[in-house]
């Protein structure tokens, strides 16, 4: 290994280390666009930094190389609770499906958990064959040249990558098509209490529409006029700074959002940026929302109380919030900054399933064997029915199983058309890069500085405008050190 190797490879377990000391909570669903193929043109690591990430096996199809002696394949997940529960009956329904292959499915934690087990895992040689990383890890998990490419097995396997929603193969991409399987897909949506909002008067959003700021905030003052205690229930997380800040036509990296060249410089402390932390922090300064801090689960429980008529939060979580409540469930697109005129659009989230070369062709073979099974119709339709995560496939539209499931449950439907919705094109016919979604290869550390910019505010008493630069400030630092290794 050579000596810049060893110095990259020492500064992503010492970024692996630093995420764990900061806790971290999930980073559930970074980035998305919509139906129009875009230029995602990746920046994949240069040859002579990090091995190429092209598989040199002959051009047979993977079945052959697979022997009769049964595989056992290790997969790291990061699914919890009910999750976990539909994610374990796929890996049984695989592993009884044939006679070859046995999966070992293993909870690791959150994305950030699993990432950095990933990236510690590396460096003692125990990685597992498949990881379901997060979007944010796109970048590094391209660039540690340590993956068997998705789009070199579809060649292979003549495999027609067709079928998935452009988004989301755009995102997990590299100019030569998908890097990653994809598998779990999601976006942020507005969750709220259908009786709340009746009982004060306030109208949803027309279907295909999202409100404005102000019109958020004239509905919140009418739900509180009502006696509501909250307004919404807001987790200081990143995510949905991203997410609204994507969807006000705001960019989160110089350079197409790290599309057309490496990012370098951040750009949310600019313009649009400050627009929406400001209302996000004033949510919660404003009494709109109670101070819970860098949560994900305690938003779920304000809002299941009836506490907040509101709550951001992944479409993953659709299934559970649905069944969990005891009064009806609505569901609405995100809101935009007044700024920005209208709507643009959301960034793909969630994760997807990475292929890590394990030297021994048997073992990848079994493992891109498993990726097509998680990819398959009837394991997408059970997903996305037991979970809320959206399917990845566009060839599925017209399953008796989905339409009759999503006529009785329309709140799996709102993420499906807040994508299918989204601006990727301008009005100019140039790329939208916002909706893209930002890829760098420290993403996850920059994400936590947006954490603690929450409290910079809060806490501290920073306007939004000195939190954003303050984090701009070391998230270029962030960028810089990464990129170092690259140049």
């Amino acid at each position: 290994m050579s000596k810049k190797m060893l110095k990259y490879w020492m500064l992503l377990l010492a970024l692996a280390l630093t995420l764990a000391a900061c806790g971290g909570g999930t980073a559930d669903e970074p980035a998305d666009t919509t139906d129009t193929a875009a230029d995602t043109e990746d920046t994949a690591v240069s040859e002579d930094t990090t091995e190429d990430t092209t598989d040199t096996t002959e051009e047979e199809p993977m079945e052959e190389e697979m022997s009769d002696e049964v595989i056992t394949l290790e997969f790291w997940h990061a699914m919890a609770d009910d999750l976990g529960v539909v994610v374990d009956e796929l890996v049984t329904r695989f592993n009884e499906s044939q006679d070859g292959v046995v999966v070992n499915a293993t909870y690791q934690g959150t994305y950030d958990d699993t990432y950095n087990a990933l990236l510690a895992a590396f460096e003692t040689d125990t990685a597992p064959n498949i990881v379901q990383n997060f979007d944010l890890a796109s970048q590094t998990m391209i660039d540690t040249g340590r993956l068997i490419a998705a789009h070199q097995l579809m060649a292979q396997d003549g495999y027609d990558d067709s079928v998935f929603v452009p988004a989301v193969s755009d995102y997990y991409g590299d100019a030569d098509g998908m890097v990653a399987m994809a598998f779990n897909s999601s976006t942020p949506i507005l969750f709220y209490n259908a009786d709340m909002l009746a009982e004060a008067g306030v109208e949803p959003p027309p279907a295909g529409e999202s409100w404005s700021f102000s019109e958020m905030l004239a509905a919140c003052d009418a739900l509180q006029a009502s006696g509501v205690e909250y307004c919404l229930a807001l987790g200081q997380v990143g995510w949905y700074f991203e997410q609204i800040l994507a969807n006000s036509g705001g960019l989160y990296y110089n350079n197409d959002n790290g599309r057309t060249g490496r990012a370098t410089e951040v750009m949310f402390n600019q313009g649009v940026g400050v627009e929406v932390f400001d209302f996000l922090t004033g949510l919660i300064a404003d009494g709109y929302s109670p101070n819970l801090g860098n949560t994900w689960t305690d938003t779920d429980t304000v809002f299941l109380a009836g506490e907040a008529a509101m709550m951001f939060d992944s479409t993953a979580g659709t299934r559970g919030l649905q069944d969990s409540a005891e009064f009806e469930v609505g569901t609405m697109f995100i809101p935009y900054a007044d700024s920005a005129g209208e709507r643009n659009g959301v960034v793909i989230g969630g994760a997807a399933l990475w292929l890590i070369d394990s030297g021994n062709e048997a073992e990848n073979a079994a493992a891109w064997e498993f990726m097509k099974f998680m990819a398959e119709e009837a394991q997408q339709v059970t997903w996305h029915t037991g979970t809320g995560y959206f399917p990845v496939r566009t060839d599925i539209g017209d399953n008796p199983e989905l339409t009759s499931f999503w006529e009785e449950n329309p709140n799996f439907v709102t993420a499906i058309n807040q994508l299918e919705s989204t601006r990727t094109v301008l009005d100019d016919g140039s790329i939208n890069y916002a909706v893209l979604g930002g890829r760098a290869g420290p993403s996850p550390a920059i994400r936590r500085l947006i954490v603690e910019a929450y409290s910079s505010v809060l806490d501290d008493g920073m306007t939004a405008q000195e939190a954003l630069d303050l984090a701009a400030e070391r998230a270029n630092q962030e960028l810089a050190d990464y990129n170092a290794f690259f140049e």
